[in-house]
């Protein structure tokens, strides 16, 4: 069973259970004070203390603070991320040469998100992480989005691209950036720890319900690209 600690404000804490290697309890101690408190006001302290380790442990592990929020991230992220380039991966192998319907580089788009942000118990903890990331940018975040989420951006611009061939590259920009910002809000307000949406709709918005999630976002975003082009 899970201990209770406090932590340097005297809030009570989830102490993870003693037992685990030392280095799996300092990420998942990690993972919950990151989300809770976001990377600047985590302290190495706090994670030490519900990881059950001493300070120096985190140097031992992950050489710093920053390397530690690298590898939190990598390991929340990667599922996410290897999931929609094998969908992206796989609508266009089942296309016509150079033609991905745009339906199916959208569902690429959509679906791990919805899907891989949410945790056993139904919350939404990547996507707290992410929200937290664009908020308050900082210099190892901003490398790791460069290096490990970029890539995956640029080769869905391009499949958009010639999803949309007659849609110029700098709207195809603006509308991936339009989508993923709608993505984010409805997954926030999705979340078991607020049910926003839910609450709003008089329960017409069931959020709980992922299937549901993925059918309004792709055609939401779907109609957003097929707009007219800006004059501009």
């Amino acid at each position: 069973m899970a201990k209770k600690a406090y932590g340097s404000a005297g809030v009570e804490a989830t102490q993870v259970a003693r037992g685990d290697d030392p280095r799996e309890r300092i990420i998942a101690a990690a993972r919950e004070v990151f989300i809770e408190q976001g990377f600047d006001l985590a302290t190495v302290r706090e994670i030490t203390l519900r990881a059950d380790v001493n300070v120096a442990a985190i140097n031992y592990y992950f050489g710093s603070k920053e390397d530690l929020i690298s590898e939190v991230l990598n390991l929340m992220m990667e599922p996410y991320t290897h999931a929609r380039i094998a969908a992206l991966e796989k609508c266009e192998a089942g296309a016509l040469p150079g033609t991905p319907a745009l339906e199916d580089v959208v569902n690429a788009l959509v679906r791990p998100m919805v899907q891989f942000s949410r945790d056993a118990a139904g919350a939404r903890p990547l996507t707290r992480l992410i929200l937290q990331i664009r908020s308050r940018p900082r210099e190892s975040t901003t490398r790791f989005f460069i290096k490990r989420v970029d890539p995956a951006v640029f080769r869905f611009i391009d499949a958009l691209g010639r999803a949309l061939p007659a849609l110029h590259r700098r709207d195809i920009f603006w509308r991936y950036n339009f989508s993923i910002g709608a993505i984010m809000q409805v997954l926030i307000d999705s979340d078991p720890a607020s049910y926003r949406l839910k609450k709003l709709s008089g329960d017409l918005c069931d959020t709980d319900d992922d299937e549901q999630i993925i059918d309004q976002l792709s055609a939401f975003v779907c109609a957003g690209f097929r707009a007219p082009p800006t004059a501009s």
